[in-house]
């Protein structure tokens, strides 16, 4: 996935590129570049690429997905100058403002490039067995981008063709449900072509179980729990994932891509321009390590840190509890000097060039939804139990209570999913499908205003005023 960098630009096709801003030394357009089997990998490796730059998995989804959440939070001491940051944080965003527009640019620009595979695929002379597997790891993330944006902002414009020119742009929302069933078409074709696993630098590339795996969530989204039990149930009995002994194993550097690991974003450190920034921005300013600080991103709150058990081994790895008399000592003027510590990079060299992958899902995410859904066509399964019981107990925590009630079960399954999970990407989407995003920012932060409107983001108004048929949702 990570060869092939200097095509990127081209396979943008009129997007923006931010992997290299060096020349090219030639001129690359549709007609003299899909031509052969490395044009196909080069072509199907863009696709991939937006998801470790800053407008995606790099620094503005973890945004969304933390810090507009109960799980973590600005001020308290701490600086709140990123004007940004600090209005999702605080739930005082507008249309207007500029993560939405980043997102949204970044995620078609990268559908774009999946409907230029799909499209022009067909036609190059290759091996058919690799131009299929190659296709479906187009529609894989063609699904996977829909997917992000369909949770975020609902209804969205539906683009399956290649955009070549700037003409014809001004597309209206399609349905939730519209979105939807495209989303699921693209991981079914997926699912039926994409190999179990891989070797070598293909290691990280979709594969049957990730395709499966977002199925099982976009169903457990729909609340059609039947299928996402039943999505969710085959990733378990498919033999490619397990648990790791020790929860603090899944994180560690020389195990990404392992036996948790169902889909990640890939990042390569040692300067290549491919590292994680992870490690730096969500390290505090105070702890440097090889002598460069952190940004302190995402500090976690304390509402999170004491929904831990003392005895629950995840909450020391997920995060460092600082003071100001530790080494390094926290800035007295911070409240509570709490942040991530799941994703340290010892041998990082700078805040940009760690060699953390980002899991999207997690084997222990699949096992949650498995439990989840179950629980949801019915009280006391023993299979629910089983595997929530597995998470519960690599924690180091006793089984749950038995015979709970189908309320008491779902509460269950909802607070372990939130410490597993911290801090890659779960919280706001769980709190959204739940309807519980009101009250939990309430219990966390009683000054923090949420409203209903806010179960979904605004449209960005920097694309509603170039299209005038791209509707804002409600309370905007």
């Amino acid at each position: 996935m990570k060869k092939h960098l200097i095509l990127l630009c081209l396979i943008g096709l009129m997007t923006s590129c931010e992997v290299l801003d060096q020349k090219p030394e030639s001129n690359f357009t549709p007609a003299n570049f899909y031509k052969n089997a490395d044009d196909a990998k080069a072509a199907v490796s863009a696709v991939y690429d937006p998801l470790n730059t800053q407008n995606l998995y790099a620094q503005v989804m973890w945004i969304l997905q933390d810090q507009a959440t109960d799980d973590a939070e600005w001020g308290n001491g701490r600086s709140t100058a990123n004007q940004p940051k600090n209005d999702l944080d605080k739930y005082t965003f507008t249309p207007a403002t500029n993560t939405f527009q980043a997102i949204w640019s970044t995620v078609y620009s990268a559908i774009n490039r999946a409907n230029a595979v799909i499209i022009r695929l067909p036609a190059i002379p290759m091996d058919e067995a690799l131009k299929a597997r190659y296709m479906a790891e187009a529609k894989f993330m063609r699904g996977f981008y829909y997917f992000t944006l369909v949770r975020l902002f609902g209804g969205v414009p539906i683009m399956t063709t290649e955009t070549t020119s700037l003409n014809d742009l001004s597309v209206a929302r399609a349905s939730v449900d519209e979105v939807y069933t495209l989303i699921v078409q693209d991981f079914t074709e997926a699912e039926t072509v994409l190999p179990a696993s891989y070797t070598g630098a293909d290691r990280g590339r979709a594969t049957k179980g990730a395709a499966t795996a977002f199925l099982a969530k976009v169903y457990l989204t729909r609340q059609d729990w039947a299928k996402a039990a039943a999505k969710a149930k085959e990733v378990i009995d498919s033999g490619q994932y397990d648990l790791w002994a020790n929860f603090a194993e899944a994180f560690l550097i020389a195990n990404k891509n392992g036996k948790e690991a169902v889909f990640e974003v890939q990042a390569l450190s040692g300067g290549f321009g491919e590292g994680s920034w992870m490690q730096g921005y969500m390290r505090p300013n105070f702890d440097r390590v090889n002598g460069v600080a952190g940004f302190g991103d995402d500090p976690a709150t304390e509402n999170l840190y004491k929904a831990y058990r003392d005895d629950d081994k995840r909450r020391n790895v997920t995060l460092r509890l600082y003071s100001a008399t530790s080494t390094p000592a926290a800035p007295a003027s911070v409240l509570f000097p709490c942040y991530v510590y799941k994703y340290l990079d010892p041998a990082a060299t700078s805040n940009s060039d760690g060699g953390n992958n980002y899991p999207i899902i997690r084997y222990p995410d699949v096992l949650l939804m498995y439990a989840e859904a179950l629980n949801e066509l019915g009280a006391n399964n023993a299979e629910a139990y089983a595997a929530i019981n597995r998470i519960r107990n690599r924690a180091g925590l006793p089984n749950l209570t038995p015979n709970l009630t189908q309320a008491q079960f779902r509460d269950s399954v909802l607070l372990e999913r939130r410490l597993e999970l911290a801090f890659e990407g779960h919280r706001w989407y769980d709190l959204s499908r739940t309807k519980r995003l009101i009250s939990a920012m309430k219990a966390q932060n009683p000054t923090i205003t949420v409203a209903e409107h806010h179960y979904l983001f605004p449209i960005p108004q920097t694309e509603r005023d170039v299209n005038p048929r791209l509707e804002q949702n409600p309370g905007y």
